[in-house]
């Protein structure tokens, strides 16, 4: 398997905090991972970088590995999920309001249209499940994690810091109040896109 294949896995392993880091995008894996590199003394982010959850990743090739590696290296294995549809509205927010140089490059790698509504975006994502070209930020967070029962840890990121696992301190996840901005859609649409991320993160959903 070449580098590019390993990276897209989004699996980072951290011997000297005992753990591996399955990344999902958008559920503050760019926060999380500035937060072990600075735990592992490999970087000193910005209070602006920390802010807005930037990562310069340069340096991190060392630290990804495949998912066979994740589970044959005796190291706790976690990862965080999120809500379906915080996690659909947080990408919409994300690709309607770019912040970053680097956001701006993730609208137009998407094919995002800023006069897009909700409902319209949602039909692009579900054009692109069927084509099968998925852009990483709107992935189901099952396909980052296809054994999900193997891991030792899933922490929902909405209660993370009250269930964080290890003897290190979480990171400081800053809820962003206007996530909700420009959001008028019915959930039902979002449950029957991302039903499995529902159930196997234990999720609640009434009709």
């Amino acid at each position: 398997m070449d580098q590019k294949a390993v990276t897209r896995q989004n699996i980072t392993a951290w011997p000297e905090l005992g753990i591996n880091y399955w990344g999902i995008n958008k559920n503050a894996s760019s926060t999380l991972t500035m937060h072990l590199a600075t735990l592992c003394g490999e970087i000193t982010p910005t209070e602006e970088e920390i802010a807005l959850g930037v990562l310069a990743k340069s340096g991190m090739g060392k630290r990804y590995i495949t998912q066979d590696q994740a589970f044959l290296n005796s190291l706790k294995n976690f990862a965080v999920s999120r809500h379906p549809f915080d996690r659909f509205k947080s990408i919409y927010k994300h690709l309607k309001h770019p912040k970053t140089v680097i956001q701006q490059r993730t609208v137009d790698k998407a094919r995002f249209d800023p006069s897009w509504t909700p409902m319209e975006f949602l039909e692009h994502i579900i054009h692109t499940f069927q084509t099968g070209k998925i852009n990483k930020h709107w992935r189901k967070q099952v396909s980052f994690i296809p054994q999900h029962w193997r891991l030792d840890h899933i922490i929902k990121l909405e209660s993370l810091s009250e269930d964080w696992p290890f003897d290190f301190e979480p990171p400081n996840i800053i809820s962003n109040p206007t996530v909700s901005k420009d959001i008028d859609l019915d959930e039902d649409f979002i449950y029957d896109l991302y039903h499995e991320d529902y159930l196997s993160f234990g999720y609640l959903y009434q009709k």
